[in-house]
């Protein structure tokens, strides 16, 4: 069980890109709010969290009331990015979603009983990160989907993918397994020479090609050759064995190669049956081959067997929007 003591860290406020300021402040998590330096930011008015490495960035609902400090920080869209420091982020950004996904269903369970639809609440506390996944507005499918670590369930509560190894490419829009890469540009020219470097979480498909992309053009130096070739080989090995060839079947699909890719997606469906990651990835690579009939097909079955499934939802929206946007407008009717 999540512990309700507060969790004490200290942070910068990040604004475009680097952080602020020379001091560090403190802050904590408390059982009902998050504290940055002496201002509260209630759970119920953060709509979304994100890590990568030290810094956690924050959605936060547009109602939200901000003190002087924090509101000065955030930035466009009500999104506030920390540096955090003492303790990890992503441990930060799993005890805020511990506890506002608790107080979130805790809220709508008193909105159903207020409506007379109690019957309705069912929420699963995620094994992997322990938040609270309600599932009173969705039908039960035979896998669950964690929006907050990411992770692919079961509906007895076990881990089919953990979320910190496999989800959704922020590159490609593919389920694959992403890790986070640094990628060096070697340059050297008459009367200078340096490099620069990214930290870019990719999955093994867009990693390989980025590997590719950057021994190409590191090649001339010999400096970047050995960083290249490293992220090179870490995307290929150290697959799990049910998700060996799921490399192989995404950079089949997003060559729009649907048929070829199908045949290899068919044997990990066959580990992983009706896995509503591989599903996605089926129907985008028909996407991609411009067949939209069967895109839209692999969407919708991923939804039948994952029905919170986010990106599946997301993906037929934005399907639905564009065919909206290309219908032709009615003509005025003749008077």
């Amino acid at each position: 069980m999540q512990s309700t003591s507060d969790l004490s860290f200290k942070f910068q406020f990040v604004q475009d890109g680097q952080a602020r300021g020379l001091r560090v402040k403190a802050a904590s998590a408390s059982s009902d709010a998050l504290m940055l330096d002496g201002e509260p930011i209630r759970y119920e008015d953060i709509v979304d969290t994100t890590s990568q490495d030290k810094r956690l960035v924050l959605t936060l609902a547009s109602t939200v009331q901000l003190g002087q400090k924090t509101a000065k920080a955030c930035q466009e869209g009500g999104v506030l990015a920390l540096e955090v420091k003492s303790i990890q982020a992503r441990d930060l950004e799993r005890t805020i979603d511990c506890r506002a996904s608790a107080l979130a269903a805790q809220r709508h369970k008193r909105e159903l009983a207020a409506a007379d639809e109690e019957s309705r609440y069912r929420v699963m506390t995620c094994p992997h990160c322990q938040a609270t996944i309600d599932l009173s507005d969705f039908e039960r499918t035979r896998y669950v989907y964690c929006r907050y670590c990411k992770s692919i369930l079961d509906q007895g509560g076990g881990i089919v993918s953990a979320g910190d190894a496999y989800c959704v490419c922020s590159e490609c829009q593919m389920f694959g397994r992403v890790r986070g890469y640094t990628v060096f540009y070697f340059y050297f020219l008459l009367i200078a020479y340096g490099f620069s470097y990214s930290r870019r979480y990719l999955c093994d498909t867009c990693a390989v090609r980025t590997a590719q992309q950057a021994l190409l053009l590191n090649f001339i130096f010999l400096l970047g050759i050995p960083s290249s070739i490293y992220m090179w080989v870490k995307a290929l090995t150290g697959h799990e064995p049910e998700m060996k060839d799921l490399l192989k079947a995404n950079a089949l699909a997003r060559k729009g190669k649907a048929k070829e890719a199908e045949e290899i997606y068919g044997r990990l469906l066959q580990r992983l049956p009706e896995h509503p990651g591989l599903l996605i990835n089926q129907g985008i690579g028909y996407l991609h081959a411009n067949d939209g009939q069967q895109g839209v097909e692999y969407l919708n079955r991923s939804l039948r067997a994952c029905s919170n499934y986010q990106l599946a939802m997301q993906l037929l929206l934005r399907l639905q929007r564009m065919a909206e946007a290309s219908r032709p407008m009615p003509k005025d009717p003749v008077t």
